[in-house]
């Protein structure tokens, strides 16, 4: 009975334990789309596409918490929009962890002078994960997990999944589907669609004439389109 006893011990310590280089995959990867730059296609006015480098993922989370920054689709005129507060919540707690963790590392980065990025601070961070693999993979897999969570929260920022299928509609009150916006990184105008999800203020929008719908309303409009065109197919077919 003893020997049984000692032979589940053994299970349960294999179960535990943690694989160091799996660990050290995933904790890369996560640093990886936290901050590496990314490829973006470009479709301009007159149906040419181009594909172009966008900044990193925390590059883009920490734009979004300055005033305008916010996703709007808009064409510069008019007041700026205000800063995301979702925003502001992720990028305060990385960087409030990074303060912590580089400190302990020996890092003083937050003495007076020029500031670092928060995506560098993330990569110097991250030029530990080998002593971590070595000497502590128990704080690797942890730190890939946090690294992860990061991920996850930055791009509910950056790259909110849309609750309705607003790509290619047209707007019911000036009959825009799309829209020239200015785009910083390409110096030039490029066509975005009109209608675009306000996740901090749960809206549907349209950057064309600027008209706010509450997102049940276009849960609704949605119901009734599919109506629509499930009843038009019907009398197709007879």
């Amino acid at each position: 009975m003893n020997r049984d006893r000692h032979h589940h011990d053994l299970d349960d310590d294999q179960a535990e334990r943690v694989d160091p280089v799996q660990a050290r995959l995933a904790f890369d990867a996560a640093v990886d789309q936290l901050c590496a730059p990314g490829v973006a296609t470009i479709t301009r006015d007159d149906g040419f596409t181009e594909r172009a480098l966008i900044p990193c993922l925390l590059d883009q989370l920490v734009q979004a918490t300055e005033p305008g920054g916010e996703r709007t689709g808009a064409t510069g005129t008019g007041s700026r929009p205000p800063a995301s507060l979702n925003a502001v919540a992720v990028v305060a707690e990385i960087g409030t962890e990074m303060r912590r963790q580089l400190a302990a590392h020996g890092h003083h980065l937050f003495d007076p002078g020029p500031r670092y990025a928060l995506s560098k601070q993330v990569r110097l961070w991250a030029s530990h994960a080998e002593h971590w693999q070595l000497e502590d993979p128990d704080c690797l897999a942890h730190t890939a997990d946090q690294a992860q969570r990061w991920v996850t929260a930055a791009r509910a920022v950056v790259e909110p999944p849309p609750r309705y299928r607003l790509r290619g509609h047209t707007c019911p009150t000036c009959r825009e589907n799309t829209v020239l916006v200015w785009s910083d990184t390409e110096a030039d105008w490029v066509r975005q669609p009109a209608l675009w999800i306000d996740t901090d203020h749960a809206e549907a929008a349209c950057a064309a004439c600027e008209t706010r719908w509450p997102l049940d309303t276009w849960e609704r409009l949605g119901q009734l389109l599919g109506q629509q065109c499930t009843t038009v197919l019907a009398l197709d077919c007879e």
